[in-house]
């Protein structure tokens, strides 16, 4: 299996969370403020922004750190 990168694993987190808390993606991307084409491209693609990752991180109440694990808790 291939390692992923730490923004493919940000954007798998971001997936999880999405999944865990909100019912779509479009739900998820109302309730924070962003595009839905954004938060796709952040889940499929990765997210590169630190700060980024930092906002999400506090939106959903959980460890910066949290989403650069190779396992997404």
């Amino acid at each position: 299996m291939e390692k992923l990168s730490p923004q493919q694993n940000a954007g798998m987190m971001l997936r999880k969370l999405i999944q865990e808390n909100y019912r779509s993606q479009e739900d998820f991307s109302y309730d924070y403020g962003m595009d839905i084409r954004t938060v796709s491209r952040y889940i499929n693609n990765g997210i590169n922004k630190i700060d980024v990752v930092q906002e999400l991180a506090e939106f959903f109440d959980v460890p910066f750190i949290a989403f650069f694990s190779d396992q997404p808790a």
